[in-house]
């Protein structure tokens, strides 16, 4: 091990003993406040966990930070305070890390994010063809055609967007599919 140290072009800076201890207590510490942190947030929304609203995520993620952190600030360290800070700088780095990791996670359980524009397109597919019936029996039925024609339209985004979802191909095409989707609800949801 020593020797492949020495087989680089640059060598380790020398440390006392004193830096080396302050360096070992610092991480030590940072790795306990991180596994709290982590447990803690994985008890709240991990893996088995259903989805949570991303505000009682938010408060959560606070409440743990707070306790992470007090818990690095009260561990005996070598180095005095000035010397800790960067390391509790990076475990303040790490847990907003973890902490858009949860959330993301948690993001992925939520049911209607995935169905929404499955959801979108099927209320679009129904409203348009509730329309075109009623627009074709009181007679206007070049509007009735139209609206015909844009059921067939949803009616193929959807299937293509089914498709794309069980095969994985095409993704692109997906993602503007959802774009559209998530842009009529905006919309509508703006309306209203």
């Amino acid at each position: 091990a020593y020797i492949k140290i020495y087989q680089g072009e640059d060598l380790p800076h020398p440390k006392s003993m004193l830096q080396a201890t302050a360096e070992a207590n610092n991480l030590a510490a940072a790795a306990s406040a991180k596994d709290i942190y982590y447990n803690n947030m994985e008890e709240v929304s991990g893996g088995d966990k259903p989805y949570l609203s991303p505000d009682i995520l938010e408060e959560k993620h606070c409440e743990f930070k707070e306790l992470a952190l007090d818990h690095f600030k009260k561990t005996k360290k070598m180095g005095g305070k000035d010397f800790s800070l960067r390391y509790q700088q990076e475990l303040e780095e790490e847990i907003k890390e973890l902490y858009e990791n949860f959330c993301k996670h948690n993001g992925s359980k939520n049911v209607f994010s995935t169905f929404r524009t499955p959801a979108v397109l099927f209320t679009g597919i129904v409203a348009l063809y509730i329309a075109s019936g009623l627009t074709g029996v009181i007679g206007l039925e070049v509007v009735a055609q139209l609206f015909n024609c844009m059921v067939g339209l949803l009616l193929i985004a959807l299937l293509t967007w089914g498709y794309i979802r069980y095969s994985g191909q095409y993704r692109e095409l997906g993602g503007a599919i959802d774009s559209g989707a998530a842009y009529v609800l905006e919309q509508v949801s703006g309306a209203s």
